[in-house]
């Protein structure tokens, strides 16, 4: 049956009549059979990738991407569910997976190993000078050892995500691999990138969450065409070098890491930058100046950890907050360790389109201590001690 089935499937993904729809659909092959997407992660790499081409704002991207998701699950060519977190996400059936994959093959050279239980990298000679994206995610690569160095100049893509135990990359792997445009080594065990990372000079972005080892980052600056940094739970104490050179960056996400401070001055020479994630970011917070913040002119979705109700009006009465923000997430208060509020951090989708205020033990009221919130409908919650055993949360919507 097998020629007839996929006749039928390559008929569908023609009859698409839309460029931008077949390449969303053949990129869905690059994960491994069965494998859950959350459909915010997805559309974020079809942003990478240009798949979804720039648009005047960040959040008419997100629309694009959810209407061409909602086309492939409506023609039958993606599942789509709610995942026990509530999150959105979908998967890929496995006969249309090998139809994209060999229409993929067909198109440009391809290497995908993902969740192939590899212990080690393929031999070099599988790694084609022409080769344009490569997926070994989910595996169990432990190392890319010294002298492994792939002649891949065309390299765009590299997915190596979700190899859980990879602790090390030689330094000699990325020596040829200057044409990468997105890399995502997320969910590894690495502890730091290799000093030749740092000639990776047309990477637009890079993902690192959940890289909780990780301690060091070689210098940005020739990284001038960075557009997304994903930082999200990494043991960073200090921001890489070179990260006021980023004069291209659109993304940066520290939340839930371990960085001690923000060097004065480094926000207001991002000044592209759209996506600011700093919530959770250890004590880093308490170093930058709000008026740095509010400096970011092109800012569209701000999730922020302010001091205190001063530091919050600060931010609200600043000349250079003009532009109403998309989409924000505020928490306003010292939160310390409070898994009420981890929580709710914790529960929202990054790349959904809300509008949140989160005060924790501000003494609303007293001593002049008055609550200001920005223009248009949002939600507050309010987290007041009211006894040494007791919590009152009330939430409210204005």
């Amino acid at each position: 049956m097998e020629p007839k089935v996929f006749h039928i499937l390559r008929f569908s993904n023609v009859h698409l009549n839309d460029s931008a729809l077949q390449q969303c659909l053949l990129y869905c092959a690059f994960f491994p059979e069965d494998f859950t997407v959350d459909r915010e992660d997805l559309i974020g790499y079809l942003i990478d990738e240009g798949i979804i081409q720039p648009m005047k704002s960040r959040q008419a991207e997100y629309d694009r991407g959810q209407a061409m998701l909602n086309k492939l699950e409506n023609a039958c060519l993606l599942e789509s569910y709610i995942s026990k977190e509530d999150y959105r996400c979908f998967k890929m059936h496995d006969l249309i997976r090998d139809m994209a994959l060999q229409k993929l093959r067909e198109k440009s050279p391809i290497m995908v190993e993902a969740e192939e239980q590899l212990k080690e990298l393929p031999d070099e000679s599988e790694w084609k000078v022409d080769v344009m994206r490569v997926s070994l995610m989910k595996n169990h690569l432990k190392e890319i050892p010294s002298g492994c160095s792939p002649m891949c100049p065309k390299l765009s893509t590299l997915f190596l995500f979700s190899n859980f135990k990879l602790e090390m990359i030689a330094d000699s792997f990325f020596k040829h691999l200057q044409g990468l445009k997105v890399l995502d080594l997320s969910s590894t065990a690495i502890r730091e990138l290799p000093s030749s990372f740092s000639d990776l000079v047309n990477l637009t972005a890079l993902y690192l969450r959940r890289c909780h080892n990780l301690r060091y980052i070689p210098s940005l600056a020739k990284l001038r065409e960075l557009r997304k940094l994903d930082l999200r739970y990494t043991a960073l104490e200090e921001l890489p070098q070179g990260m006021e050179m980023l004069s291209n960056l659109r993304y940066l996400n520290l939340f839930g890491n371990s960085l001690k401070e923000m060097p004065a001055g480094i926000l207001p020479k991002l000044s592209q930058l759209q996506f600011l994630n700093v919530n959770r970011a250890s004590g880093i917070f308490k170093t930058v100046r709000v008026e740095e913040v509010a400096c970011l002119k092109r800012m569209e979705t701000l999730r922020y950890q302010f001091c205190d109700l001063v530091d919050f009006k600060k931010y609200l009465k600043s000349p250079e907050v003009r532009q109403p923000l998309t989409t924000y997430f505020f928490t306003i208060g010292q939160l310390g360790v409070d898994p009420v509020m981890d929580s709710l951090l914790y529960m929202t989708p990054e790349e959904v389109f809300y509008k949140e205020v989160l005060v924790h033990d501000c003494q609303i009221g007293e001593n002049g201590r008055f609550l200001e919130l920005p223009p248009r409908r949002c939600f507050i919650f309010l987290n007041r001690k009211m006894s040494r055993r007791k919590e009152l949360m009330r939430c409210f919507s204005i």
